[in-house]
């Protein structure tokens, strides 16, 4: 059992950093530090982990100053903020492969194979009429827009259709109109929104980069093309062997563009945080779980956690580097 369940009832645990904080009580005295900015990563079904961070730094009394997200890091930095973590939390980990089939709504007519409204009701029963400016600190989703490949940074308005826009992945949701512009998935031009909050002057900046932990995918590999095995000049045991090579290789259309998506997310991550680097970067370890398997909730909330929980003295040092 996670430590920061056995505070779950009490009635100083708080999210958003409101006024009581879960690693201590309303009026106890604290060192005068500075809050941290969160960078919330892309990494669809690894962002649960971003659960497990911010139940991590609650516990620990971390203030956050502002959060910035991308695709789930959206999604999950403004449900804390509005004050909906429990119930994310309950809903990811209550998802099994047959619940999460039942919430795509197949759209073959439309831009997306799945409408995504299912999803959308859902957070209308929780989030229904909030706005950015409802919440208390800063919050900033990054989308993408399709038409011209702008990095559009969404801070005010509803805040449900910029959470809808930020993880809009193309191809598997439908885009998301707004305001005349034609959003999708942000990672797409800035999967760990590190520039977002230094262009906000947030002194210290953490982010939280759930591709860390995908080794190799920089490497360049010399290999040979083979030969052309034409069907009708083929053996039978050549023709067996190609079937299973083949049957081996085949992922799907969605699963095709997933990791397509993931490719290129990796690929801009390293370069936008090789030129922009955050002060501290939080990095579970999550190659092990598949970007559509949103069913391991309970394991990525953990890692996140103790990731978090292990780097906690590195984080509250760095809060007084500026005090």
């Amino acid at each position: 059992m996670l430590e920061w369940a056995s505070f779950a009832g009490r009635n100083n645990v708080r999210e958003a950093n409101g006024p009581a904080s879960a690693g201590g009580f309303a009026g106890a005295t604290k060192a005068k530090t500075t809050g941290i900015a969160l960078a919330l990563g892309g990494g669809a079904a690894r962002g649960w982990a971003h659960i497990g961070v911010l139940r991590a730094l609650d516990e620990a009394g971390v203030e956050i100053s502002m959060i910035a997200g991308t695709s789930i890091g959206a999604l999950v930095g403004g449900c804390y903020l509005a004050g909906k973590l429990d119930t994310l939390e309950e809903f990811a980990r209550s998802l099994t492969k047959r619940r999460i089939f039942g919430l795509l709504d197949l759209n073959f007519g439309g831009n997306g194979l799945f409408g995504g409204m299912k999803l959308d009701a859902r957070l209308r029963q929780h989030l229904n009429g909030m706005r950015f400016e409802d919440l208390p600190k800063p919050f900033v989703c990054v989308a993408s827009e399709i038409r011209t490949g702008h990095e559009i940074w969404l801070s005010s308005g509803a805040l449900i259709t910029a959470m809808r826009a930020s993880y809009a992945l193309p191809g598997v949701f439908e885009p998301v109109p707004t305001n005349g512009r034609v959003l999708v998935d942000g990672a797409l031009v800035n999967p760990v929104p590190v520039s977002v909050c230094r262009a906000y002057e947030q002194p210290l900046v953490v982010a939280v980069n759930l591709h860390y932990d995908l080794f190799g995918r920089a490497a360049v590999i010399k290999h040979s093309a083979g030969e052309l095995l034409v069907e009708q000049d083929a053996s039978p045991a050549e023709r067996f062997r190609a079937d299973s090579r083949s049957k081996e290789a085949r992922l799907g259309v969605t699963g095709v563009m997933v990791e397509a998506f993931n490719i290129i997310q990796d690929r801009i991550s390293r370069a936008r945080l090789a030129g922009d680097p955050p002060d501290l970067s939080l990095q579970p370890r999550l190659g092990h779980v598949g970007l559509t398997e949103f069913h391991r909730a309970d394991e990525a909330i953990r890692v996140g956690y103790e990731t978090t929980r292990a780097q906690v003295a590195d984080l509250q040092r760095l809060q007084t580097v500026l005090t």
